[in-house]
């Protein structure tokens, strides 16, 4: 799957429901969101039961996190949904850099929640660096480092500054 179709799927969905924000887009495709209060790794989950697509996040998680996780999920519905017909998608292992539904769901997230403009706009300054970039966005470093990557390959003349780790959230 291409970073352009990842792209494309997000445009699409922000079209249709009118926000980038992933909470009111679960809702809006009837997707059960459902806080759970898990002290041990798991971040969130996502799975498809009775023809109906249920997404679990962590409550202990900051709210911050709990969007991008909740953008991750959202990613497996929209890109892996037969995946998700055939089993749930439990995120203890993820952010796996060998597993590509992993990576392609952080490349969902990233793009859903950093607009490339905004990006573009906060990296405009000569003296910008990495630090103060996620800081004006308000982006965690790995999160950045996926939307450079989909930038950088629909040719927006972003630098590679990091290596992509999808593990990022597993670190936190």
């Amino acid at each position: 799957m291409s970073r352009l179709y990842v792209y494309q799927k997000i445009g699409k969905l922000v079209r249709k429901y009118g926000t980038r924000d992933p909470f009111e887009l679960l809702d809006a495709m009837h997707v059960q969101v459902r806080f759970y209060f898990d002290l041990h790794s798991t971040k969130g989950f996502s799975r498809y039961f009775l023809r109906q697509y249920f997404v679990g996040i962590n409550g202990n998680l900051p709210r911050e996190q709990q969007r991008i996780v909740a953008a991750h999920e959202l990613g497996h519905i929209v890109l892996h949904a037969q995946a998700l017909r055939n089993s749930p998608l439990f995120d203890t292992a993820v952010y796996d850099k060998r597993s590509s539904t992993e990576y392609e769901a952080n490349l969902f997230a990233a793009d859903l929640l950093l607009r490339d403009e905004d990006v573009m706009e906060a990296a405009g300054g000569p003296e910008t660096d990495l630090g103060s970039l996620c800081l004006s966005l308000g982006a965690e470093p790995g999160l950045m480092s996926f939307k450079f990557r989909s930038m950088y390959a629909r040719g927006l003349g972003i630098p590679l500054l990091t290596e992509c780790d999808s593990r990022f959230l597993a670190r936190q």
